[in-house]
């Protein structure tokens, strides 16, 4: 990751210097006091022209680029991104710095002494322009640290920028803006910001809904529907014979008119009712299976460190089962075999969920109880981890690993 960072306002206090000294000024220079605490420049702080702004950087300019220091942590915080393997530039637009004169030069080598002083470790500093929006283009800079309002705005319209707030930025806020108040306030954010490109996927049936002998499972429910219809089915055949009809219309959608998955069904234990009937029972049944009610509170806590998605095989009629169970809302991402036409462990689905989240193989954690599917996902460079709703540790110790 590439983290921009700013000087004045992000590793300087400018806002309080500002109105510390600005005050001083204008009051032994005009006799006037702060008109506007939330100004950007002493201009608008305290309601002065350009020639009194340029008078006050001509006496102070100096004393505040050599003796204001760096923020709290700031040094420590930068060394802990570097540690973990962050490529850190300084970009900033510190006036004269961007001149090709002696003045320039002057203020350049100012800035470079004031880094090393502070200890603040970088890369490579670049003196841009005032706006920062093609600097961070070219860098490829992922992560830009920016108090200046024009460029928190435009550069948030490319990749995410931690505002470091101040009165003057208070109203900046949207999509890909992280306002933040310290420096560790920055690392957690950047953490934050870091997380929210690694997904963890659940498996619905055997993670989060119960297949587990002994309680209220899929199977139960199975047999017990089938045996609604025709009482004389031999329990201990019907849930394979049941799978062995739908595994190919996992993708069904229900058609009551003309469905050929219930026909197959029907035929194949010669059931007494029609599709309605039979689909009525089914989800009255079906919704008496247990499920792991820790593994979704867990997945829903997992939603301010990561992005958390479904990816199940299901048929139509199972989703406002699962939407009860697990809040579908909650999710950033569902991917049902119902809706894509498609199932696991087929590779076309895998290959779905990466086009439509846009995160590297390498980022992704798939949770589920089938060594088949684990398998398929495992070719594709995902991390996985084969466990049931049971083994919520063993879930939490894997997606720990990944965050």
């Amino acid at each position: 990751m590439k983290i921009g960072i700013d000087i004045d306002g992000v590793l300087t206090d400018i806002e309080q210097w500002q109105l510390d000294y600005g005050s001083k000024f204008v009051f032994e220079q005009y006799h006037k006091g702060i008109i506007n605490s939330k100004g950007y420049d002493i201009e608008e702080i305290f309601n002065v022209d350009e020639k009194a702004e340029d008078e006050f950087w001509e006496k102070y300019l100096y004393e505040y680029a050599k003796n204001e220091p760096a923020r709290k942590f700031a040094s420590e915080v930068i060394n802990k991104l570097k540690d973990e393997g962050k490529e850190i530039y300084i970009i900033t637009a510190r006036y004269l710095t961007d001149r090709d004169t002696a003045e320039g030069q002057r203020m350049r080598e100012i800035v470079k002494k004031w880094l090393k002083e502070n200890k603040i470790y970088y890369d490579k500093i670049i003196f841009s322009p005032e706006d920062k929006v093609e600097i961070c283009q070219k860098n490829n800079i992922d992560v830009m640290i920016e108090d200046k309002v024009e460029n928190i705005n435009n550069i948030s319209k490319n990749i995410p920028v931690i505002c470091f707030n101040a009165r003057y930025n208070k109203e900046c806020n949207g999509k890909n803006i992280y306002r933040c108040y310290s420096w560790y306030d920055v690392y957690n954010k950047i953490k934050y910001i870091e997380n929210r490109n690694k997904i963890v996927i659940f498996d619905w049936g055997g993670v989060i809904e119960s297949h587990k002998k002994g309680e209220y499972s899929t199977d139960k429910a199975i047999i017990n529907l089938i045996k609604h219809f025709n009482s004389k089915e031999d329990e201990n055949t019907i849930v394979e014979r049941y799978y062995a009809q739908s595994v190919e219309d996992i993708t069904y959608n229900i058609n009551l008119e003309e469905d050929k998955w219930f026909e197959k069904i029907k035929q194949e234990f010669n059931l007494k009712c029609n599709s309605e009937e039979f689909y009525d029972y089914y989800i009255n049944e079906f919704d008496k299976i247990e499920y792991y009610k820790n593994v979704v509170e867990y997945a829903h806590s997992l939603k301010n460190k990561c992005k958390i998605a479904i990816l199940s095989n299901l048929g139509s009629l199972d989703k406002q089962r699962l939407d009860k169970q697990v809040d579908l809302k909650q999710f950033d991402y569902v991917w049902l075999s119902c809706e894509l036409n498609t199932r696991k462990p087929k590779d076309k689905i895998y290959e779905i969920v990466e086009n439509d989240c846009k995160i590297e193989p390498n980022n992704i954690l798939f949770i589920d109880d089938s060594k088949e599917n684990i398998e398929m996902a495992k070719s594709r460079g995902w991390n996985t981890c084969l466990a049931t709703g049971h083994e919520l540790n063993r879930i939490k110790e894997k997606i720990n690993e990944l965050i």
